[in-house]
């Protein structure tokens, strides 16, 4: 955000959003802050990456990072062929 009027769209854009309950721009800083209890941060943050095409960076709070389960299944399946050819 460069400028108010672009503080101003990228707000209205936000407000209608699902959960969202205040937006407050600072476009000096280049930050939005988004209050509501239900607004998903991933969501809003894809809702801006998607609308904008833009750099959108989500500070607070930080998406969780996927459950590792597919890692370790693959890597139960490894170690029991690493341990057959070893046999062997």
């Amino acid at each position: 955000m460069h400028c108010e009027a672009c503080a101003r769209k990228v707000a209205r854009t936000l407000k209608g959003f699902e959960g969202v309950e205040d937006v407050a721009t600072d476009s000096k800083a280049n930050k939005v802050v988004v209050k509501g209890k239900t607004a998903n941060p991933v969501k809003v943050h894809e809702r801006l990456l998607k609308k904008y095409g833009r750099k959108v960076e989500l500070v607070s709070p930080l998406p969780e990072p996927p459950p590792p389960e597919e890692n370790k299944e693959e890597n139960k399946e490894a170690k029991p062929k690493e341990e057959e050819q070893k046999q062997e």
